[in-house]
């Protein structure tokens, strides 16, 4: 069990505490630290998926639009997270 856990968790814990800048979480409340957590794991699963994207297709032809991508993924995001908090944007 020691070494599955070696194998999938520590790695990106490690990753998002040496590479990423999350050493600390500057929030008030878990709640908000919940949505930081959520927010770096999306990064860390987008920059994961976008080098499996380069990996995969080197001859350009399958390769995804990286700015339709993050939007795509914010848009996901906010939707959520609007969704989940009974917000309403106000613009």
């Amino acid at each position: 069990m020691k070494w599955k856990r070696q194998s999938t968790v520590e790695p990106v814990f490690g990753t998002l505490t040496q590479f990423m800048g999350m050493r600390k979480v500057n929030t008030i409340g878990l709640e908000q630290a919940n949505k930081v957590m959520h927010l770096s794991a999306m990064a860390y699963n987008l920059k994961k998926y976008l080098k499996f994207e380069q990996k995969r297709s080197k001859s350009g032809a399958g390769r995804i639009d990286l700015a339709s991508l993050v939007k795509s993924a914010l848009q996901y995001l906010f939707g959520t997270c609007i969704k989940h908090l009974n917000l309403v944007p106000r613009f």
